[in-house]
């Protein structure tokens, strides 16, 4: 038979059927049936007449007994109604494809509800902080340690010194025994953070830790020891080592043990997380329960504030005015960190930018922008790479770039650049080809050669990257 007339015919009996069951078929047991399909064989001689039910498992038994002996009845129907020389013999199977719809629509429900098809955007933008749960294993290390050191990255920014200082004052007040380090030049601003003057000179740690034999190394807002510069070499003796960052993991050497969670402002946002969750007591460690006080509360503050650009990175989340929220209402001055941490600079900064700011280059279209800080430029001003924190965010804010490459020079032949994308982009993935690391909207990595050669390289490869 033509399929077109077979299908057609599946459709007929399938009417009639379903017309039958609900006005001349008095049989209670078949009330609540529906016929979903019909399937001819070959030679029309039999058809499978699919069902369902909706009751329970005895219900739907009752409804096939009620189908058998209605069968005879519904056959010779068939044959009048639609005039045929014989009626096929009408197999009644029950059609579990509607439970199982129903299920996966349940299924997919529930999914829909946890964000499973929602875009990796979304689902950041319905994150709260409750969900960033510090791993066990880092708790119990930070719990088991006495004598631990904290060690932010070289070049600190204050999302690094917040976290270290706001983490280093928990422990303490855990009855550890801590230290925390910092680095020659800070950038301005720093020194106004609550127990920066505690800091511990990294030029002094390798006699420090031969007298004090410290057991555990936390590293803050990054996950490689080699990210510490003149602290490297000391701090890789510890064989107990925990990190806490925000940034994706790329790069040579492998992270350290501990919490990288990309998908957090900054690690500010998850030290708050492990200050709440040591700050619950701990009755297997001896460790009463204690609150985040006003100066822990400022340094993540300040840690937050920062890495969000006041708030004004696309990195930003709801969650992060959550956090801000509760620590103002902790107490935090937060126009006067902002103030200290964003709004200071050195006049010997401010002529270091004058001549960074001569070093702008456009490429593409105007669409690429790099610029540089060399040494022989902090001779001449006074200034320190320290100073050129913020500079980047200057070249950004500029109509109708994309791409910025900024090259801060920190011996000869030696670069560190800062890449930048405004706007969809990716700029993490350069960065790791490097050997660095950060966000798909920065990053950052250490380069070697001549100037230009670095400078070409770089936009070359943004350049290729405004295509993709």
């Amino acid at each position: 038979m033509d399929p077109y007339r077979k299908s057609k015919l599946n459709q007929s009996i399938l009417e009639v059927l379903s017309t039958l069951l609900q006005n001349s078929v008095k049989d209670p047991r078949v009330g609540m049936v529906t016929i979903n399909s019909v399937e001819l064989n070959r030679d029309n001689s039999v058809a499978r007449v699919f069902y369902s039910v909706l009751g329970s498992e005895e219900e739907q038994r009752d409804t096939f007994k009620g189908l058998k002996k209605a069968k005879g009845f519904l056959q010779s129907k068939l044959t009048r109604t639609l005039g045929l020389r014989a009626a096929p013999d009408l197999r009644f199977e029950y059609d579990e494809s509607i439970e199982r719809s129903l299920e996966l629509d349940q299924v997919l429900g529930q999914m829909a509800e946890h964000g499973e098809f929602l875009s990796e955007d979304e689902k950041k933008k319905r994150l709260v902080l409750e969900d960033f749960e510090p791993p066990a294993e880092l708790i119990a290390g930070l719990r088991t340690a006495r004598t631990l050191w904290i060690a932010p990255h070289f070049n600190p920014d204050p999302d690094t010194v917040g976290a270290a200082l706001a983490l280093a004052e928990a422990l303490t007040e855990m009855g550890r025994d801590v230290r925390v380090f910092g680095y020659e030049n800070p950038a301005i601003g720093l020194n106004a953070l609550p127990g920066f003057d505690d800091l511990s000179p990294a030029s002094d740690a390798e006699a420090i830790y031969a007298e004090e034999h410290p057991d555990t190394l936390v590293l803050v807002d990054c996950h490689r020891i080699d990210r510490t510069g003149p602290l490297a070499e000391t701090l890789d003796r510890f064989e107990t080592r925990w990190c806490v960052d925000h940034h994706l993991v790329s790069g040579r050497a492998a992270p350290e043990p501990g919490w990288v969670e990309a998908r957090a402002s900054s690690t500010c946002t998850l030290i708050h997380r492990v200050i709440e969750t040591l700050g619950a007591g701990d009755r297997d460690f001896e460790d009463d329960p204690f609150e985040l006080s006003l100066d822990m509360a400022t340094n993540i503050y300040a840690g937050l504030v920062t890495d969000t650009g006041g708030f004004r990175f696309s990195n930003t989340l709801p969650l992060d005015f959550d956090l801000a929220s509760r620590l103002s209402a902790q107490g935090v001055d937060t126009a006067a960190v902002s103030r200290d941490i964003m709004y200071r600079n050195r006049p010997q900064g401010m002529s270091l930018l004058r001549q960074v700011l001569a070093t702008f280059e456009f490429h593409a279209g105007g669409r690429v922008l790099t610029a540089r800080a060399t040494q022989q430029m902090l001779a001449e001003t006074g200034g320190s790479m320290s100073d050129t924190e913020g500079f980047v965010n200057i070249a950004t804010s500029v109509e109708g770039v994309r791409y910025v490459a900024f090259l801060k020079e920190l011996e000869e032949g030696i670069w560190r650049a800062s890449l930048r994308v405004r706007g969809e982009g990716d700029v993490q993935t350069i960065a790791a080809h490097h050997g660095g690391g950060g966000h798909k909207q920065a990053a950052g990595c250490t380069l070697e050669g001549e100037a230009d050669e670095v400078t070409a390289a770089l936009t070359a490869e943004l350049t290729a990257a405004l295509d993709r």
